[in-house]
């Protein structure tokens, strides 16, 4: 063993050299286990995270798919409440147009029914008449609208009115120029007698009946005339 000073300084420095490499060493490799280990906490921050967003983008969906369910849910109900309306609404239309239809066969009368009915309502003598016309007389102006009235009523008994003519005459009589009219001279009478006693005071007995078929014996068949003084 060397006892020389020179070689024991040597050694110390390759010590402190040794000591220094192994310091930059461990150091290094501290720093790389740091890096790791933040690469590793980052890695696993970002799994994390990356999981709760799919955890709760999962929540919602479901939530969605709830809601859709209720809502189609919701839809068949309506549209089997609409079908039993349509369904209802149908069978009421039918059950109108049957009734309608019934109304109509059974309760209304054939159309030459109702015609008949109407003809046999009417005065009989509305046809038996029609051979007669008629010209009306007064003297009064004030008694135009009563013969006007008269003259309508004589229209709807039958009789046809050809004329209404104002003159100064001071009697009241029915004119008549064919035997074969004595009978509608005196109906004329009848009529004229009723229909103005409701409205003036006049005397049935006042008024004649006066054959002119001497008189006037080209006079036309079926002429009755008219003469009164209110």
């Amino acid at each position: 063993m060397t006892n020389d000073p020179s070689n024991v300084e040597i050694s110390v420095n390759e010590l402190k050299l040794l000591v220094n490499t192994l310091s930059k060493s461990v150091a290094l490799s501290l720093k790389k286990r740091f890096a790791w280990l933040w690469l590793l906490a980052g890695l696993l921050i970002g799994v994390s995270v990356t999981l709760l967003i799919i955890s709760l983008a999962w929540q919602k969906t479901d939530k969605i798919s709830v809601t859709s369910e209720t809502l189609l849910e919701k839809t068949d109900v309506v549209m089997s409440d609409l079908q039993k309306i349509n369904s209802d609404i149908t069978k009421l239309t039918e059950t109108v147009n049957a009734l309608n239809e019934k109304t109509k066969t059974g309760n209304t009368p054939p159309l030459s029914s109702k015609i008949k009915a109407t003809e046999s309502n009417k005065p009989q003598h509305s046809v038996q008449h029609k051979k007669y016309t008629v010209y009306l007389h007064y003297s009064d102006i004030k008694n135009k609208k009563l013969m006007e009235n008269f003259s309508a009523f004589l229209e709807e008994n039958g009789f046809e009115v050809s004329g209404i003519q104002k003159v100064n005459y001071k009697s009241q009589d029915i004119r008549f120029f064919h035997d074969q009219d004595r009978k509608g001279a005196f109906l004329l009478k009848k009529h004229l007698t009723g229909f103005v006693q409701s409205v003036k005071n006049l005397n049935e007995n006042k008024i004649k009946v006066i054959n002119l078929s001497r008189k006037y014996p080209g006079a036309q068949n079926g002429l009755l005339e008219v003469w009164v003084d209110f």
